[in-house]
């Protein structure tokens, strides 16, 4: 029986709530841009995922005479181009590091800007969750090719089938490097993703599986590497191929949780592929599959705590849609919409109810106060914004490339804080600094890059801009509550947004019209000799800064 669909009013409250948890923030013109539609057409819309086409260019050089030289590094790939296609090389060790290094952070700054840039759908939000779910740490696979492949893979299966994307990841290159299964042999069997295949990508730790079928899971997956060669000597771009003389042609017996099930060996060069899917076939049978999977789901993008009214409401439905629609090509895109548009979604206690990850805070902030980028034109200026983007995550506390191990953060996992891990006495301060330096400098580019172009721009919220959106930024009532709108999840009382008017926009007056005249004039003339007029721009900031700094501004 499918969840309980949601049929409720659909206000800007619970538009709010929906792209709140669907996109990185919610913006007064993503509310703008669905005003109007119903439930089920906003999902859609945030369900019509489409394939990305851009892809990480290079920005990057040396000094050469203390002048910035991409021939310096990298001269293989021109300046603005993509580096993707053109095999990693090196006339030596630390050449070939050097370049791979600033290879793997374009990828890193490029794929900080896809979310940054996000169209209004849930791509970027499924393909983090999916990050998550089964993770990779990028400077320890330190390849940029297959680290691009991987997200590749979660952008084309975020909302697919499961079997295909679990299959996919088993034999992406990536994951290869990172959990050791370039290095997986009938000589030295190694154990590494057969464990986390079961224990944390589809099954879950205690499920049932015994330490003898992750041995046997590990001698199915023997063979499969990646290699840079042709085989001739060639550098080539990464390929991930199956060397039937180093896998297990034995059979491979499993314990009474999979019904003793008996993979019988095989060899020849279909072997790894004829094994492999023997294997998932096994392993996806089971249904408790189909409950981890939307548990995850569950605690990423609903709540971390799943009580026992939660598992048999929620979970147990949706795993059962999840499993009837097993094999069809856009399994996980009708799960996400029976959740999106079920009752216990939009449910009192679910809403405001999660501490937001620092992405949905530092990039909600961006979106949130329609902070300028810079465009393709400006690509280097481009690449060192969504770089300096990329560090306030990680100093707010999630490097979103990095994280801490194969189990991913631990605020998506860790009985019973969850979501409250991302916010403690260390992480606050820095988190609320990243929303201070946002709102007060913004981004600025030096005046010593390559492209003359990108020399010494500055990228700020322009918050006079931003509350002449507002619905009456002449009325300081009105104009308090709408930026309390903006930026807080948790409604503030009368009491607060008066001390907020008072203390920021009237500078301690009592008088609404003290606001209403210097902002009058104000926007008439920016460059007025009134002196409370020419007041009105820091008004504001110091109006946001102290939203910032508040604890409203930390949940969704």
């Amino acid at each position: 029986m499918p969840l309980t669909p949601y049929s409720g009013p659909f206000g800007r409250a619970e538009q709010q709530h929906l792209l709140r948890r669907t996109l990185f923030g919610c913006s007064n013109a993503d509310l703008a841009h669905f005003n109007g539609q119903s439930l089920s057409q906003v999902v859609d819309a945030l369900l019509a995922v489409t394939p990305e086409s851009s892809v990480p260019l290079k920005t990057y050089w040396e000094l050469v005479g203390n002048q910035p030289d991409p021939n310096a590094l990298d001269p293989q790939v021109a300046f603005g181009s993509t580096w993707i296609d053109t095999p990693r090389y090196g006339a030596d060790e630390p050449e070939l590091t050097a370049i791979t290094a600033a290879r793997v952070q374009s990828y890193m700054w490029w794929r900080t800007g896809l979310m940054v840039q996000q169209d209004r759908t849930i791509r970027e939000k499924m393909c983090l969750f999916w990050y998550n779910h089964m993770p990779t740490q990028v400077f320890q696979v330190f390849n940029p090719r297959v680290s691009y492949d991987y997200d590749q893979l979660l952008r084309q299966h975020c909302l697919g089938d499961f079997r295909q994307f679990i299959h996919d990841v088993s034999v992406s290159g990536a994951m290869l490097y990172y959990l050791n299964g370039y290095l997986n042999t009938n000589t030295a069997p190694d154990e590494n993703y057969a464990r986390e295949l079961m224990e944390l990508f589809t099954l879950g730790e205690g499920s049932g599986y015994t330490e003898s079928d992750v041995q046997a899971a590990a001698r199915v997956l023997t063979g499969w590497t990646v290699r840079e060669d042709d085989g001739l000597g060639n550098i080539v771009l990464p390929y991930v191929t199956f060397r039937p003389n180093r896998h297990e042609t034995g059979d491979k017996q499993f314990s009474a949780f999979f019904n003793n099930t008996l993979i019988q060996g095989q060899s020849g060069a279909a072997a790894g592929e004829g094994e492999l899917n023997l294997l998932l076939d096994m392993i996806l049978a089971k249904e408790e599959v189909s409950r981890f999977i939307c548990r995850e789901v569950y605690r990423f993008f609903v709540h971390g705590e799943i009580d026992a009214a939660t598992e048999s409401g929620v979970i147990e439905p949706l795993a059962q849609t999840f499993r009837d629609n097993a094999g069809a090509p856009d399994q996980m895109r009708i799960v996400m919409r029976e959740l999106l548009m079920s009752d216990h979604f939009f449910s009192a206690p679910i809403r405001a109810c999660m501490i937001m990850s620092p992405a949905d805070l530092v990039i909600g902030a961006l979106r949130k106060l329609d902070v300028p980028m810079p465009t393709a034109a400006t690509v280097e200026a481009q690449y060192r914004v969504w770089r300096d983007t990329y560090y306030l995550m990680a100093y707010a506390g999630q490097e979103i490339l990095n994280p801490p191990n194969v189990a991913g953060w631990t605020a998506y996992y860790q009985y019973p804080a969850y979501d409250n891990i991302w916010l403690d006495t260390a992480t606050y301060p820095a988190r609320s600094f990243s929303l201070q330096g946002i709102i007060y400098t913004g981004f600025s580019t030096p005046g010593n890059l390559y492209e003359a172009a990108s020399c010494n721009l500055t990228f700020k919220p322009d918050l006079v801009a931003l509350v002449g959106q507002f619905s009456d930024p002449y009325n300081p009532n009105t104009l308090v509550a709408d930026a309390a709108d903006l930026m807080f999840a948790v409604p503030v009382s009368q009491l607060v947004r008066t001390q907020l008017k008072i203390a920021y926009l009237l500078l301690g007056q009592l008088n609404d019209i003290y606001w209403t005249d210097a902002y009058e004039l104000y926007v008439q003339d920016p460059n007025t000799t009134d002196m409370t007029a020419q007041l009105v721009p820091t008004m504001l900031l110091y109006l946001f800064i102290d939203m910032a700094k508040a604890a409203e501004t930390q949940m969704h």
